[in-house]
């Protein structure tokens, strides 16, 4: 795992979450996040986003802040396997040292187990994407 530019790892992030091309309302990551690459063989085989950004979910949980969302957590099908959680892991540790106390995602139902094995928490009722399919809240709460 490596930090990395977002033109190094949007090739990915883009090949495994929008094949068929952008959806109507996708937004580009601010110029202040981080991101990971995950690289075999000077491959980019996987990729994360992470950055501040506010919970406004009130209605499901109160956050520590400040908060941070990780975003675009994404890993080449035949890397699968513990590529996944090393990015959640470079991923969480860059939001901590940068002053983070918790760390939120929109998680995609299929992928929820990884998260889970990462201690993060699903929060909130089920919910759908247009153009994506079904979502938990998934939160990783370490700050008071």
């Amino acid at each position: 795992m490596r930090p990395a530019s977002i033109d190094e790892v949007r090739p990915v992030q883009q090949a495994v979450l929008r094949p068929a091309g952008p959806l109507a309302g996708d937004q580009p990551h601010p110029p202040d996040w981080l991101h990971f690459a995950a690289e075999i063989n000077g491959e980019v085989v996987g990729a994360c986003s992470v950055g501040p950004s506010d919970w406004v979910h009130l209605d499901v949980c109160v956050l520590p802040t400040p908060t941070w969302q990780l975003r675009s957590m994404s890993v080449l099908a035949q890397y699968r396997g513990g590529v996944g959680r090393q990015l959640l892991i470079a991923a969480v540790s860059g939001a901590q040292a940068a002053g983070a106390n918790c760390v939120w995602a929109n998680a995609r139902v299929p992928a929820l187990n990884l998260y889970l094995r990462g201690g993060w928490t699903i929060v909130g009722q089920p919910w759908d994407k247009p153009g994506v399919g079904p979502h938990r809240y998934v939160v990783l709460r370490w700050g008071t």
